[in-house]
């Protein structure tokens, strides 16, 4: 069987054609919604997403999607892309589709000027992504769980990666219309599916001013859940706890592409990464 590989597109039978496609791929997951993907897709103020589909005649038989982001790598501003959506028809399954998609992507991405994708991976997809696709794999998150503040040894200073949030950028992330999130004191806080455990997404500094919002209060979720990497935390000093590995549901690891040729890595004791930089809430 052959197939048409073609840049994604975000018209509202695109958006509706992509929102199908993850529905069969992922029966369980209720957030895909038009709403969901057209907030995901249009409405990101960095920009829409990109990426590649494949198409058998008129049908979707795979889909890559890459979210534009602003990021500090190295001391420096640089725009790329976190590796998000990726969905393959149970029909066309075991064709390779999705390295030919990725390869376009990123060709793709270069030429616009993007200068990196980053992602997270499970423990399944993590080896081709670092095998067919050149990902450096910089360590697996953290997953941590406690209740009460989070005690930092140091300012975030002399770092090789941290996502650039904004007012704009924060206002569109907490409007994801599948979610409600909690604020207080700068802290924003996600459901989780566990009794009694909500999800930090992030602890902004003084610098930022984001409104409280005392309407969700979550219900009654004593336990805090903390997914990242972040080396300024003293988590000794900290009431939180790692999780077993096998009381995972994956472990997930945090995954970078250089698209320059400059072939950088990443020292994973220089990165900030927050559950609030990807979609995992």
């Amino acid at each position: 069987m052959s197939y048409n590989f073609l840049p994604i597109q975000t018209d509202k039978t695109s958006i509706k054609e992509v929102t199908d496609l993850l529905r069969i791929t992922f029966p369980h997951a209720k957030k895909y919604t038009e709403a969901f993907i057209s907030w995901q897709y249009i409405d990101n103020p960095v920009g829409k997403m990109m990426g590649y589909n494949a198409y058998a005649g008129t049908t979707l038989a795979a889909h890559y999607a890459l979210m534009p982001i602003k990021a500090k790598i190295f001391g420096k501003e640089e725009k790329g892309l976190l590796s998000l959506n990726t969905a393959t028809h149970p029909e066309h399954r075991g064709k390779r589709l999705f390295p030919r998609l990725a390869s376009e992507s990123y060709k793709e991405a270069a030429d616009k000027g993007f200068s990196f994708v980053i992602g997270v991976a499970n423990a399944q997809s993590t080896p081709g992504f670092l095998k067919k696709l050149d990902f450096q794999l910089i360590r697996m998150l953290d997953a941590k769980l406690g209740w009460g503040k989070i005690i930092r040894t140091k300012e975030d200073c002399d770092l090789d990666y941290q996502r650039i949030w904004d007012e704009e950028t924060v206002q569109w992330r907490i409007s994801n219309p599948e979610l409600h999130y909690k604020i207080k004191n700068n802290r924003i806080l996600a459901p989780t599916d566990r009794f009694g455990i909500q999800a930090i997404l992030k602890d902004f500094d003084q610098s930022y001013n984001i409104a409280d919002n005392s309407t969700n209060t979550l219900n009654l979720r004593p336990f805090k859940l903390w997914i990242g990497i972040d080396n300024s935390i003293h988590w000794k000093k900290s009431f939180y706890f790692d999780i077993p590995l096998k009381m995972r549901p994956s472990p997930l690891n945090l995954i970078f592409k250089d698209l320059t040729d400059k072939g950088r890595k990443f020292d994973f004791s220089k990165i900030q990464f927050n559950a609030l930089d990807f979609d995992a809430y």
